[in-house]
């Protein structure tokens, strides 16, 4: 709505984007960060609150990880009005078998500097968190489903060898 509010009105004072109790009482609160992720089915020794579109003042030392780790702040932030604010272009929150990763991602300078510098946009990866055992596809929801899936066909196949079920004549 700021953005809006930007385009007709001169007066400042309307400009300035408010946020609601959801952002400003979990901000870097564990326990509601925990009890948002027990709320929606989430482990909340595995989950994380991922927010977006909240710019996060990076050069001011603001730090996109909150809630002890619980909550990450990734606003993209590759809009030009926002570089000012935050410091740099935002954030890309990456997640493989090995972890998660944040990268924040200086702002794009010119296709001049790029092509003289050879330099496109510079990111910085910090890990969040990494996995002791790598995760596997049987670690996960669709994994476990698969694996019920597996069992109730190899009972079935069991069931049919012992003679339990007869094969179909058609």
């Amino acid at each position: 709505m700021a953005t809006f509010e930007r385009y007709f009105i001169d007066d400042k004072t309307p400009h300035k984007e408010r946020y609601t109790p959801f952002y400003t009482r979990i901000d870097d609160n564990e326990s509601i960060a925990v009890m948002i992720l027990k709320e929606f089915g989430v482990d909340p020794v595995e989950g994380h609150l991922i927010n977006g579109h909240v710019p996060v003042k990076a050069g001011s030392g603001e730090s996109p990880i909150r809630a002890n780790g619980k909550q990450l702040v990734i606003d993209g932030g590759f809009a030009k009005a926002y570089q000012k604010t935050t410091g740099i272009a935002g954030y890309t929150l990456t997640y493989n078998s090995y972890g998660l990763t944040l990268i924040s991602h200086r702002p794009f300078e010119s296709v001049d500097m790029a092509i003289r510098e050879g330099v496109d946009i510079k990111s910085t990866r910090q890990v969040v968190e990494t996995t002791l055992e790598r995760k596997r596809v049987k670690d996960t929801d669709i994994g476990k489903s698969i694996q019920a899936q597996v069992h109730d066909l190899e009972m079935l196949i069991s069931a049919y060898r012992k003679g339990i079920i007869k094969e179909k004549s058609y």
